[in-house]
């Protein structure tokens, strides 16, 4: 079992640095160290890495529920405490009491220091503090990670273009953050606000109106895929005028780093994000000859990889956490047609597998009835 001071230096390195952990980290020590001798009286198998992994589960529940929302609107993610148990080999009694302890931890949290950082992150009106925030999660975080299509035509894109593989994976991360959508249409951001907002119910006074206020700046958030722009003006070496190659114009674009003078009139491969009213470089700029500029259309580059991860899922399987083999096309890419049904799958209750209303006796024949109503 790790002692206090070594769970903080473990706890640190599975944040970002920016990221001050001192205002929880002894409230998940404590959880810790419950898990690790209910754990240890009862799995037949033992990993101790695989409770800090879950404790960071847990993390995100008390914060905002990110991997909630993923959990019950994906049926490949399964239920994530049942299946951490269930890797742990434990007796149903102890797997009962793993779900209490989390429900109880997540009702006894009084502050979050992720959510803190988040929050701050994005009131900041720093770009790399909001950008560095988001890519974490699509670097870090692991029920995240399995909702994303196959990623290998996308990496394949940004390393042929780049040719360095670091700036293609950071190249690769900013896409993510700012440009993946899941089924229902909403953005990594989109997602964040909708719970900033949902945790504002819960809390008064000031950080009430910083939750609120963030998830504003969230949902106001625009991004370009990467594409080529020209510059057409430069109004000092980090903030230029950028033309698409469909003719619309971005003003005010701050680059990462500063340009060279002669910058003006070349061809460059960027992803666009407008944050607080102002529009960024995410990721870095490439530079394009007049040769590659022709061959490089991103709306055909971005169908043709799009079709090839949609291709890839409806080759892949999975099996239910009830036993219902389903096609992963039909998992990360559809939603049930009729609205009501739609409704429900969303909180993870599906109409075609055991669910509350076939216990309760409320859906005869097919039918939702609303209790109370």
């Amino acid at each position: 079992m790790f002692s206090i001071d070594q769970f903080i230096s473990r706890w640190k390195q599975l944040h970002h640095p920016t990221m001050n952990v001192d205002g929880d980290v002894a409230f998940f020590y404590q959880l810790y160290v419950r898990l690790y001798h209910l754990i240890r009286q009862e799995a037949k198998c033992f990993d101790n890495h695989k409770i800090l992994h879950f404790l960071l589960y847990i993390e995100n529940t008390v914060a905002v529920g990110i991997d909630g929302v993923y959990e019950y609107r994906y049926r490949c993610v399964g239920d994530v405490d049942s299946r951490w148990c269930d890797g742990f080999d434990m007796s149903a009694n102890a797997d009962s009491e793993v779900h209490n302890l989390v429900g109880r931890a997540v009702a006894d949290a009084k502050y979050s220091a992720l959510r803190q950082w988040m929050v701050e992150s994005v009131l900041s009106g720093d770009f790399s503090r909001l950008s560095e925030m988001l890519a974490w999660f699509v670097r870090e975080d692991k029920i995240l990670q399995q909702v994303f299509p196959d990623l290998r035509c996308r990496k394949a894109m940004f390393m042929q273009l780049v040719g360095n593989k670091q700036t293609a994976k950071n190249m690769l991360w900013a896409d993510l953050a700012f440009n993946w959508h899941d089924k229902r249409g909403d953005s990594l951001a989109n997602t964040i606000a909708k719970q900033f907002r949902y945790e504002a119910s819960f809390v008064e006074g000031k950080e009430k109106t910083l939750l609120k206020e963030a998830a504003e700046i969230l949902d106001a958030i625009r991004s370009e895929r990467l594409d080529t722009y020209t510059v057409i003006e430069m109004k000092d070496e980090r903030t230029f005028t950028l033309l698409h190659r469909d003719g619309r114009m971005f003003s005010d674009v701050i680059f990462p780093q500063p340009m060279p003078e002669n910058a003006q009139g070349c061809h460059i491969a960027v992803q666009l994000v407008t944050y607080n009213n102002k529009t960024y470089i995410s990721g870095s700029a490439v530079r394009l000859d007049k040769e590659a500029l022709p061959t490089w259309n991103g709306e055909t580059n971005w169908n043709d990889i799009v079709q090839k991860e949609q291709d890839a899922a409806k080759l892949t399987s999975f099996t239910t956490t009830f036993g219902k083999r389903m096609c992963l096309y039909d998992d990360l890419y559809t939603v049930p047609e009729d609205p009501e049904e739609a409704y429900y799958a969303d909180m993870g209750i599906h109409f075609d597998e055991p669910n509350i209303f076939d216990f309760l006796g409320g859906r005869p024949n097919g039918r939702v009835i609303y209790f109370g109503s």
